[in-house]
């Protein structure tokens, strides 16, 4: 610890769930993103799964092939 600072003084505050203040918007933007079919997902996920593995810090690999 830091010279000035006790162990009383920490204090840990739990982290409230986010509440949307328009549920309604929330529920349309899934409904549209499940929707797409513009195959952007399909196309960019090889791409995105490449990247999080090769920037890895362990030699294990998030994904399987």
């Amino acid at each position: 610890m830091t010279e000035g600072t006790s162990k009383e003084s920490i204090v840990l505050h739990p982290v409230a769930p986010l509440r949307p203040s328009r549920p309604e918007a929330v529920i349309a933007l899934l409904d549209r993103w499940l929707r797409d079919e513009s195959g952007y997902d399909e196309e960019t996920w090889p791409e995105l799964k490449k990247a999080l593995d090769r920037d890895r810090l362990s030699e294990r690999k998030l994904f399987d092939e």
